[in-house]
């Protein structure tokens, strides 16, 4: 019997109504910093690739996505994750940023592969990028950049 008590303790807590809902208005308010970074990465980068500086579209899109970095983290530390900011603010946004260079690796890919292979518009290519940056970034971000207790 002890051996199956032991094993019992061991099983992880079923989350309270209160993380659930938790989880979920930080979720919310990520999607609203991403539809804001989104907004910034797919204008600023019809602006400087399409519009303005005809700048190669690699290059638009980069320049585009850092300016949603900066948009993004500064939302999700306010708001996202506003009771996770004790700590070394410098710390989080270096993490924040490498989190979200990897992010800028996911959605350039996604881009390129997207118009060159596929032939999509390159908005279109962009925006699956954007999705698929999210995801990681989100995660990574919960659990390393805004740790509980970090």
């Amino acid at each position: 019997m002890g051996r199956l008590s032991s094993a019992w303790e061991q099983l992880p807590a079923v989350p309270t109504l209160d993380r659930v809902q938790e989880h979920g208005r930080r979720v919310a308010s990520f999607g609203v910093a991403g539809v804001l970074g989104a907004i910034t990465t797919l204008g600023g980068t019809a602006i400087l690739y399409h519009h303005v500086l005809f700048l190669p579209l690699w290059l638009a899109s980069a320049v585009a996505i850092q300016t949603a970095i900066v948009v993004t983290f500064t939302v999700n530390s306010l708001v996202t994750w506003r009771d996770r900011r004790a700590g070394n603010r410098w710390r989080r946004a270096v993490t924040f940023e490498a989190v979200s260079l990897v992010g800028m690796g996911i959605q350039e890919a996604a881009l390129l592969t997207g118009v060159h292979v596929f032939h999509l518009f390159y908005l279109l290519a962009l925006l699956v990028g954007i999705g698929l940056a999210a995801i990681w970034n989100y995660l990574v971000n919960h659990n390393v950049t805004f740790a509980a207790g970090g």
